[in-house]
């Protein structure tokens, strides 16, 4: 009797403790000991039990899961189980699943697959699930029945749902959100961190390198004394993988058999070989090849131009010789100009969509060889027709080119194309889903410090950016190990100024005594999950070989039927007249004769004769009722033999696109396989730096802590002896504290009010896009308060620059407060170097700010068409010297050497004599130059036309509020702007909250959170209402300000800059606008880590970074994510964006 599991007493125990690990929640140990058992008991008959059993686990993941990738993930790896075993695969519970998958996906392939499968249920035998007494008793292993009924429904449903999805009014299913509260910190932790952050911040630069030094030999007896052996044996393991690999990850398989590989490559054939992830067929003429890189490059690259076929045929015929010799030449390449080319708007046309096709698939690497090898037989045949030898067509290389199916006509090329547009480039069955839960979970436990050995390996090196700053990036690496010579000079250079390395260590259970887990039990669920669907996987592939070999069976059935006609012809030159058969009588002979048969060659020609016969042209490889097959055929027997014939080539020219289709589904196949190797992979790689980090953090915070105890009881000691001392010194050391402090405070005063920078700074809010904007009063500001207006954070007011004037008696006041001070030299000097800094910060925003506005083209062809005369007033040189700019500009001596630096010199020195401008030196800001450039822009007319700045720049915006209440639409008078000003941190939390949204969009929201109050006064009821913006004409230039709090990160900049975008369209912005009002972003000025201002410029489709009084500039790339790039490795804060009309670009 054949042994089964079921009556193994440590199995069924091994079950028991799974249900009781289930009914606990630990679904985790449950999963192992089911997978450890199907390892073992893989070939036991009733190994679908424990199949079974995986499967509902995966279920109580899916339910624990707070993802909705991961639930697809444990979807599929509950289908791999079921599908594993005929008595589950065609289970209504597998059905369930397939439903499920096709609800979630959106996809077509599930619901075909649960209708196929659900039919082959009701069609198939009942199952022997077993024959032991103990599998039929016991109600915990019962599989059930194969439910007629429920298997019935999924069918109907499966197919109510294809019907839809074909009509595309099938709702996709979304799993319920799950809300994630985050427990607050523990306050009293939290002190804690703070007081080891300001400690740390006290500590000597040196004394922070030295701590970066971690001895091995230390961490070791620490290790000892705290992990015991367990800890040591573990801490020895890990240095000896790095010691003899150089690095920090390994590849342990999480099956039973826990295999350890030193590279991802070993690991990839260690998959495929032992645990089922690949497949391949019997014969290795059977695989289905890849088109390779050179042809696909040939495709690619080619012109794609109809030949003149009749001119081309003579000089092959006539010239052979010079043929041979170009097409030798052009062999390569594979295209060659030589060949004559017809006008033919059609054929070319055909031949641009059949390359697009063909470059499709080569992307998706769809393309078979055997499809490039059938359509390649388009020109051969047509060559042939055309009487060029066999000889003449292999001596010119036309087989080895894609030009050769520019030699074909306007049938051939639609019929190339009509076969290429029936295969699909994308199969939705998850693998993408499986991806990105993958990458996530990844990216989010993914070690990104380094870790490195001291050459002698006795010291480990921390990574040197916990050093840098607050927050510094981290982009994590491939884990490999560096082994440095001189540790001192590692760190020489790196700069001790945040606290990173205390929130790096207290982001970590250090406290915790317990140890990591085993290495299995990383990521096992996931991991197991995508293998069961990598499994999946490559038995469909396996499904889609069988099916490739059954239509092949059938092609030779075909070709037997052919033969059969062939022969009969033979037959009949040697037979009198009264003796010849018509095909169809002979082929339903023959089908009698071969009814009695059971062999799968007879069954495949009985149906390739009724094919040929009913003049089908679809393939059939079943004959559900034999009686009505024979009368059908029966009654065909008086069809013509050209019939017969006709139908014979249909039916092989459907065997062909057949198997040419079914090639291109198992490469389609093949690369989800491919993609979940790779990841399964990945997930199998584990860094050993878990292990060390669980050493390292609580080994460093006990060193830091008692560092700190260290310190603190010195400090205790001193304080005790300095108490002392001022017992004997009390009234000297007051006197002499008092005389400290009031120094002190004169220099700090006379400091602070002599810092342009820090006056603007008390200055709210920053910056105003309004023309012609004063300073308010106390009392106007204060009136302004009352008004029933709510502006919330996130879009700014007005910049009030304090007058020249205020700054000249402030500077006045200090240097005579200073002149009876000691050290007025040393205060001077600060002095002259701040207002020296401030003035090379304007110089920098200046020159920028002109560079961004004299790449705007609306502008530069506005000054060509309108040369105004400048209106007189006391900044007439100013505007000379922006007209003397801009002339220059539009006549393009600009690009001469040296005149812009000369003109930029000659605006400066104008600024400087014009008070107007005094206040914008010394506010140092692009955005505020850009508003004094617009306000001095306005002299810029005549009496018979606006000027320059109303017309490019002006902004007229109305706004509209509806009270939701009262139903009261008050009127508020036009409001004219330069643009609109944003906070940068606003659209950098929106845009990381709501990943998707547009940039347009974000500004959108943000300016929502703008309201008005009804007015009590006139008669309002007093409710909060949202306002609408209106305009109703658009300026050909829209700008953008961002406002920064200058502390941001590097990856704070570079998510601000990704939300930004090249293209906006305004009317998502303002009402009165046709939608797709679109602005294309034309350049832009920001300024960097040292206030150095940049201005990033779009020319010649592509972003420039123009240099400091210089017209050239550094190449970014051709995309905004270039730009991105540039922004975040810089820190370079965009703040002036300058749009342009798209329409206006175009023109």
């Amino acid at each position: 009797m054949e042994r089964t599991f079921l009556k193994d007493a440590k199995a069924m125990k091994l079950y028991e403790k799974v249900q009781s690990l289930r009914r606990k929640g630990d679904h985790s140990k449950a999963l192992e000991i089911v997978d450890d058992m199907i390892t073992v008991h893989r070939e036991d008959k009733n190994s679908w039990f424990l199949r079974q059993e995986q499967s509902v686990i995966f279920l109580d993941f899916v339910r624990e899961a707070h993802d909705a990738d991961m639930e697809v993930v444990y979807y599929l790896g509950s289908l791999g189980c079921v599908t594993e075993d005929v008595r589950l695969s065609l289970s209504s519970a597998c059905t369930r699943l397939l439903i499920t998958l096709g609800k979630r996906l959106g996809s077509m392939m599930y619901f075909k697959e649960c209708v196929r499968i659900g039919k082959q249920g009701l069609s198939a035998p009942s199952l022997e699930v077993s024959s032991d007494s103990a599998a039929a008793t016991s109600p915990v292993l019962q599989l059930g029945d194969l439910d007629k009924e429920k298997l019935e429904a999924s069918i109907k449903e499966a197919e109510l749902l294809m019907d839809e999805l074909n009509t595309m009014d099938v709702e996709i299913e979304e799993p319920p959100e799950v809300c994630d509260s985050k427990k607050s910190p523990e306050p009293r932790r939290e002190k804690r961190v703070g007081e080891l952050k300001s400690y740390w911040m006290g500590l000597d630069v040196k004394v922070k390198r030295g701590f970066m030094k971690v001895s091995v030999e230390k961490l070791r007896s620490f290790v000892k004394g705290v992990y015991k052996k367990e800890g040591l044996d573990i801490f020895q393991n890990v240095m000896d993988i790095a010691r003899k690999h150089g690095t920090w990850k390994s590849w342990v398989c999480r099956t039973k058999c826990s295999d350890v590989c030193s590279s991802a490559e070993e690991c990839r054939t260690h998959l495929e070989e032992k645990h089922v992830a690949d497949f391949k067929p019997e014969s290795e003429e059977d695989m289905v090849n890849r088109m390779g890189r050179n042809w696909a490059k040939k495709i690619q690259d080619g012109v794609w131009e109809p030949v003149d076929t009749v001119a081309a045929v003579e000089m092959i015929k006539t010239q052979l010789e010079d043929v041979k010799a170009f097409t030798s030449k052009s062999r390569k390449k594979g295209w060659s100009k030589e060949w004559p080319l017809a006008a033919d708007e059609e054929r070319s046309s055909l031949l641009q969509e059949i390359k697009l096709l063909l470059v499709s698939l080569c992307e998706h690497q769809i393309l078979s060889c055997s499809i490039r090898d059938w359509v390649m037989g388009f020109p051969v045949k047509h060559l042939r027709k055309l009487e060029v030898s066999e000889q003449s067509i292999n001596d010119c290389h036309i087989v080895e080119t894609p030009q050769s199916i520019c030699f074909l006509e306007h049938d051939e090329l639609s019929q190339i194309r009509g076969f290429l547009k029936k295969i699909k480039c994308e199969r939705l069955d998850g693998t993408d889903v499986v991806s990105r839960a993958v990458d996530s979970l990844l990216d989010s436990i993914r070690i990104r410090e380094t870790i490195e050995f001291e050459e002698q390996l006795s010291l480990l090196l921390l990574d040197k950016r916990l050093l840098k700053s607050n927050n510094a990036s981290f982009d994590g690496d491939d884990g490999k190990i560096k082994f440095i010579k001189d540790p001192d000079s590692h760190y020489a250079k790196a700069q001790a100024q945040g606290d990173d390395m205390i929130s790096w260590l207290v982001d970590y259970p250090s406290v915790d005594k317990s140890f990591s887990r085993p290495i299995r039990e990383h990521n096992l669920a996931i991991w197991v999950a995508v293998l069961r669907a990598l499994q999946y996987t490559c038995r469909t592939l396996g499904t889609k070989y069988a099916k490739k070999k059954q239509v092949l069976d059938y092609e030779a059935a075909v070709g037997f039927v052919e033969n059969l006609c062939m022969r009969e012809d033979e037959r009949r030159k040697v037979v009198q007249d009264d003796r010849r058969n018509s095909y169809a009588s002979l082929l339903c002979d023959r089908f009698e004769e071969k009814v009695p048969e059971n062999s799968l060659t007879a069954k495949l020609f009985l149906c390739a004769v009724r094919d040929v016969l009913d003049r089908g042209s679809h393939l059939t490889f079943d004959i559900p009722d034999l009686e009505d097959c024979m009368n059908l055929i029966r009654e065909r027997k008086s069809l013509s033999n050209e019939t017969v014939l006709e139908s014979i080539d249909v039916l092989k020219s459907a065997v062909t696109e057949k198997v040419l289709l079914i090639d291109a589904k198992i490469l389609l196949i093949d690369n989800s396989r491919i993609r979940l190797l790779d990841k399964l992979t990945v997930l199998s790689a584990f860094d050993n730096r878990f292990y060390m980090l669980h050493f390292l953090k609580p080994f460093l915070m006990s060193e830091i802590v008692n560092m700190e105890s260290k310190t603190k009881s010195e400090a205790a000691e001193a304080d005790l002896l300095l108490s002392e001392e001022k017992k004997s010194l009390k009234e000297e050391k007051k006197s002499q504290a008092k005389k400290t402090r009031k120094e002190k405070s004169i220099m700090i005063t006379s400091t602070r009010m002599s810092t342009p920078v820090d006056k603007l700074v008390e200055q709210k809010p920053s910056i105003d896009l309004e023309p012609g904007v004063t300073s308010q009063s106390p009392e106007t500001m204060e009136e302004d308060s009352t008004e029933p207006k709510d502006t919330l954070g996130s879009e700014k007011g007005p910049l009030e620059i304090s007058s020249t004037e205020d700054i000249q008696e402030g500077a006045t006041k200090v240097n005579s407060d200073m002149q009876n001070m000691p050290g007025e030299d040393s205060v001077s000097g600060n002095l002259e170097s701040a207002l020296g800094e401030a003035a090379a910060s304007y110089n920098s925003a200046l020159d920028m700010t002109l560079k961004a506005l004299m790449n705007i083209n609306v502008l530069k062809e506005d000054l060509k068409r309108n040369k105004q005369p400048v209106h007189g007033n006391q900044e007439e040189q100013v505007l000379y010297a922006l007209q003397s700019l801009f002339t220059a500009v539009v006549s393009e001596e600009i690009k001469t050497e040296g005149v812009y630096s000369l003109i930029l010199r000659d605006l400066l020195v104008s600024l400087k004599e014009v008070n107007s401008m005094v206040r914008v030196e010394n506010s140092s800001g692009a955005a505020e130059v850009l508003v004094a450039i617009l306000e001095s822009w306005h002299y810029w007319k005549n009496s018979e036309r606006e000027s320059l700045v109303n017309r490019l720049f002006t902004l007229e915006e109305n706004e509209r509020m509806s009270c939701r209440k009262c139903k009261r639409m008050p009127n508020y008078p036009e409001q004219s702007s330069y643009g609109i000003v944003m906070a940068a941190d606003s659209i950098r939390d929106l845009k990381c909250t709501l990943r998707n949204m547009k940039f347009v969009d974000i500004l959108k929201v943000m300016r929502m959170e703008y309201k008005m109050l009804c007015d009590i006064n006139s008669g309002g009821c007093g409710t909060t209402n949202f306002v609408h913006h209106v305009i109703s004409r658009r300026p050909p230039i829209f700008t953008i300000v961002l406002e920064w709090e200058k502390s941001e990160t590097e990856k704070e900049v570079s998510e601000t800059t990704e939300a930004l975008e090249w293209e906006i369209d305004i009317s998502r912005l303002y009402k009165g606008l046709e939608p797709n009002t679109n602005y294309r972003l034309v350049s832009m000025v920001g300024y960097g880590e040292d206030e150095e201002h940049i201005c990033m410029a779009y020319e010649k489709n592509r972003w420039v970074n123009l240099r400091r009084e210089s017209l050239a500039g550094e190449v970014v790339g051709n995309s905004w994510k270039n730009v991105v790039r540039f922004c975040g490795e810089r820190k370079v804060r965009p703040v002036i964006l300058l749009y342009e009309a798209a329409r206006s670009m175009m023109g």
